[in-house]
């Protein structure tokens, strides 16, 4: 009895191993391009153009179709930054009505015209939050409830960097798989497409892999592109099947990139190229270098 028994788990083993074995070459291939397009911030785009250029509502558009256009098969997309860090909490974009604890509206509305515009041009958007030690599933229904009408929004987004901030550390606080959970339930009880990004550069203050969530990189302050490249191939078999998107072309790093004759498209392909994970992936170009760019994307 004892041998059959053994001879039964040696199976079970050998079956447990083919069948991860079948899933990696079922995940296995090379990465596309899913979305291309532009990071938005009021502080990243006035560093870029200037404080009294801010871009208008169609070249804020082009320049998400621009990207797309150095990625065959990509939709033009936007992490746009509804929400950012105020004081201990969010200060957001948007009038809100009532009280809570660590967030805050600004007078007038910033974004809805843009949102109107990239409606008209099917580009793809997710709403960002720079949390603080606000309440996550507040902020996901404060900014749904304020933009979840615009057909071009494809969800809600977390800068774990800045949640819940640490003083003194700049890493913000880890977000857990039933934080994460708790805010996808949220967002996906206003439409079940949404799905919910979470951006860091240490993949141990992200949760863990799972349906619904996007996985975000914004590493800077490369060695080199070997660098590059090994950081976010890594990412992105880490997260795999599920899709990632890297955050790229800060200032720390234009040494690299700005080496590139047209850095938009030849800096993004050359990491896509070296994952072979299959995910889907999204190139996000940030917006405090958008300016220097974007005029080099030959298309």
């Amino acid at each position: 009895m004892k041998k059959i028994a053994v001879i039964v788990v040696l199976f079970m083993a050998i079956a447990l191993v083919l069948s991860s074995c079948d899933e990696e070459v079922v995940n296995s291939g090379p990465c596309t391009v899913r979305w291309a397009g532009i990071r938005i911030s009021t502080y990243g785009m006035r560093s870029s153009f200037g404080k009294d250029n801010f871009p208008s509502e169609t070249d804020m558009a082009g320049y998400a179709e621009k990207m797309a256009g150095c990625y065959e098969g990509s939709n033009g997309a936007y992490i746009l930054i509804v929400g950012e860090l105020h004081s201990e909490g969010c200060g957001l974009s948007f009038p809100v009505s009532g009280s809570y604890d660590y967030i805050s509206g600004s007078k007038y509305d910033r974004y809805d015209s843009y949102l109107d515009e990239c409606d008209k041009r099917g580009i793809d958007v997710w709403l960002q939050v720079e949390p603080g030690n606000a309440d996550l599933v507040t902020l996901a229904k404060l900014v749904l409830d304020q933009y979840g009408k615009h057909s071009c929004v494809k969800g809600f987004g977390i800068d774990v960097e800045w949640h819940k901030p640490v003083e003194g550390v700049d890493e913000g606080t880890r977000l857990s798989d039933s934080d994460a959970q708790r805010v996808l339930s949220k967002v996906r009880s206003y439409n079940p497409e949404y799905t919910v990004f979470v951006k860091h550069w240490d993949y141990r203050w992200l949760p863990s892999r799972m349906d619904g969530l996007i996985y975000v990189n914004d590493s800077q302050q490369f060695e080199s592109m070997d660098h590059v490249i090994a950081e976010f191939s890594d990412w992105a078999s880490r997260y795999a099947p599920q899709p990632v998107m890297f955050q790229i072309g800060y200032n720390a790093d234009k040494a690299i990139w700005n080496s590139y004759t047209n850095p938009a498209k030849q800096f993004g392909q050359a990491i896509v190229d070296a994952c072979n994970s299959g995910n889907d992936v999204g190139i996000i170009w940030v917006d405090m270098t958008l300016s220097q760019v974007i005029n080099k994307t030959n298309l």
